[in-house]
């Protein structure tokens, strides 16, 4: 016996569906004879199967302002923040190098190494809220409706990577210069 719908052999004559395809099967009373082999040979033409197109399910995208839109908005000020702030603190350590005590207030006597150090990790900081500002940039083109927040949003975190990176870069490039001393200090008269 043969599958009416795809054609292929059956193994059992009392088959309820088939091995192949899995359409089940019309079970009829054995014929008194058995087949002949010429029978065998031929098999049935399959019968056209209904076929339905399978599509790769796409995830819906949410209608107005998303959390990955504000995520990506949000990270990208922050970063920004953190570039501003870090860069008031490598201004402070590096005019405090250059420029004579008596020009800063008291409380900006201090310096050095500390404030270099906390510049450096406030702009690593601001880098890596650039970096998560990105990633929600594309986790919101995907999943969310095109708003204009992610894309303000995804345009200030490459500009919160870059304004960190650049004095991530340049601030050991002062210490060194710095440490060597190549500097001449003004006497205190």
């Amino acid at each position: 016996m043969f599958c009416p719908n795809c054609g292929e052999k059956l193994e059992t004559p009392n088959q309820m569906f088939c091995a192949s395809c899995g359409s089940e099967i019309q079970t009829t009373s054995p014929p008194d004879a058995p087949p002949s082999p010429a029978e065998e040979i031929q098999a049935p033409a399959p019968a056209p199967a209904s076929t339905v197109p399978v599509y790769d399910s796409q995830p819906m995208k949410v209608e107005g302002v998303g959390t990955h839109s504000k995520k990506c908005f949000t990270f990208s000020l922050l970063s920004i923040g953190f570039f501003i702030v870090g860069l008031i603190f490598g201004a402070i350590s590096i005019l405090r190098f250059i420029l004579p005590l008596y020009f800063f207030p008291p409380f900006f006597h201090t310096g050095g190494p500390v404030m270099w150090i906390i510049a450096f990790v406030l702009h690593l900081i601001g880098f890596i809220f650039g970096i998560l500002s990105r990633v929600n940039s594309s986790k919101a083109r995907k999943l969310e409706a095109s708003h204009a927040l992610e894309k303000v949003g995804s345009v200030f975190g490459v500009f919160g990577i870059i304004l960190n990176v650049l004095p991530m870069v340049i601030l050991p490039i002062f210490i060194g210069i710095l440490a060597l001393n190549l500097y001449v200090p003004i006497p205190f008269f």
